[in-house]
């Protein structure tokens, strides 16, 4: 499992970062929380979780650890999360 991953901001949107980690790119889902954190940084950390499925393998970034946690006890409720 990822826990984090810290490197160069090498792009950046309102929902998607991508992260420089020695010349490899990770995209990364993020949201406008962590999107406000990061703006303008040319460097920066993000905690993950990974969504491995049977048709993706998906990245999911946060600022903090407690925002990766909240995001965890929303997944985990029936109907909302997989």
């Amino acid at each position: 499992m990822i826990e984090y991953i810290r490197g160069g901001l090498a792009e950046l949107s309102p929902a998607t970062a991508v992260i420089d980690c020695n010349g490899l790119g990770y995209a990364v889902n993020i949201s406008l929380n962590t999107y406000a954190a990061i703006q303008g940084k040319k460097e920066c950390k993000l905690y993950i979780y990974e969504a491995i499925r049977e048709d993706a393998y998906v990245l999911y970034g946060f600022a903090d650890k407690q925002e990766r946690e909240l995001f965890l006890l929303l997944i985990s409720v029936s109907g909302i999360g997989g």
